[in-house]
């Protein structure tokens, strides 16, 4: 499926918005979430649209290091919960845009969501999964010339203390409570500099305000670009040090329009139809914890726009069951979630023909499904115009 770009919104449609749920961020949380609004188990057809912004590469956090959901005996090696994510994500995709989120504000029913670039893009719903730090392409240089902290206090001081007497020119990466440890960074190396992600103060000797743009590379030394308030600032370095604690400590920056708390991590809102998952809304951190957190924003806001748009219950009844399953169901009691729901008639084009419905299952192609559907083109076509079904196309699809 290729991947549109922002100029190719609006989408063309009869809905006065452009996407039912727009996801913000592409690592664990908001992956979890775009796979639950792409895959659910009781329906075929997927009548809801969705897309993932996200400013880098796919994974987040969980391309660095290893990935530990609840102990040692259920972790994954560096990458690979971030490469079955991505399977998932092949099977059911969904369009992509490589931008950065400015603002986010709701605006009568529908949120307004405005990328770096100026484009808005106007959706039911909106899932806020953009973690603690935009890392951009950091994860390409891991273990090569780029290393972290972790564990615990005693653990901080060892690890630059080895990685900074051990480099030139080193970086240390950071939020505002790395200002703590500076005297003992540049104790151990006057060389040193501290980049604060952030842009509330000035920069001065040793120490960058600013956020981490790009990475380049050539035979012996990193690149750094850093974006401050007057400008790019781009100086080498041998060795970045990811400061952990600092950034768990307090979130540097978040997008416009949004509540954070005191320790600048996203704060749950009023906003019917805005959800939060994973490391952007705080502590604890963790990959099965931002997992959980993207299923269940995933299904809410499937649920959110489903009623926004259809005016009843989305057919959830395996995750939330049904309470129209009574105490007096009998046996032959069936379910009908794969037949067409009664409240999409009414948005059901004419001449479409709705045994065509359950068929719209991501992994039929339209090429065996015009074998038997005259006029297949135009009837999806009308559909996805009325915001009745989005399609989940494989890659094999011819």
């Amino acid at each position: 499926m290729a991947k549109p770009t922002t100029n190719t919104f609006p989408w063309s449609g009869s809905q006065p918005w452009d996407v039912d749920v727009l996801v913000v961020g592409g690592g664990p949380a908001g992956l979890a979430a775009l796979t639950r609004l792409r895959w659910l188990k009781t329906m075929n057809p997927i009548p809801l649209s969705v897309v993932l912004v996200n400013s880098g590469p796919l994974g987040g956090l969980a391309k660095l290091g290893n990935s530990i959901l609840t102990g040692p005996s259920l972790a994954f090696p560096a990458g690979e919960l971030v490469a079955r994510l991505k399977k998932d994500l092949a099977t059911y995709p969904a369009p992509i845009i490589t931008q950065t989120v400015v603002s986010v504000a709701k605006k009568e029913s529908l949120f307004i969501t405005t990328l770096a670039d100026g484009t808005t893009i106007s959706s039911i719903s909106v899932i806020m999964a953009c973690g603690m730090l935009d890392l951009r392409n950091i994860h390409s240089f891991w273990q090569k010339g780029v290393t972290a902290t972790f564990g615990n206090r005693a653990n901080i001081g060892a690890i630059l203390k080895k990685e900074l007497s051990a480099s030139k020119k080193p970086l240390i990466l950071g939020g505002v409570h790395l200002l703590q440890l500076r005297e003992m960074i540049l104790e151990i190396n006057p060389g040193a500099t501290l980049l604060i992600d952030g842009k509330t103060q000035q920069s001065n000797e040793n120490t960058i305000w600013g956020t981490l743009d790009h990475i380049d590379r050539n035979a012996k030394e990193m690149r750094v670009n850093i974006q401050t308030e007057k400008g790019v600032v781009s100086l080498e370095t041998d060795r970045i040090v990811i400061e952990f604690n600092s950034l768990e400590l307090k979130r540097p920056a978040l997008p416009q329009g949004l509540v954070a708390r005191a320790n600048g991590y996203l704060q749950e809102q009023n906003h019917q139809g805005l959800y939060i998952a994973g490391d952007c809304g705080g502590p604890p951190f963790s990959a099965v914890v931002a997992l959980g957190e993207g299923t269940k924003a995933g299904l809410s806001a499937y649920r959110y726009a489903h009623e926004f748009k259809y005016g009843s219950p989305a057919p959830l009844f395996a995750y939330y069951g049904d309470d129209s399953v009574g105490a007096d169901t009998t046996d032959d009691y069936q379910l009908q979630d794969e037949d067409i729901p009664v409240h999409l008639l009414d948005h059901w084009p004419p001449g479409a023909d709705p045994a065509l419905w359950p068929q719209l299952d991501g992994r039929t192609a339209i090429g065996k499904l015009k074998k038997t559907h005259k006029n297949i083109y135009a009837q999806i076509t009308a559909l996805l115009e009325q915001r009745a079904i989005t399609l989940c196309p494989r890659r094999d699809h011819t």
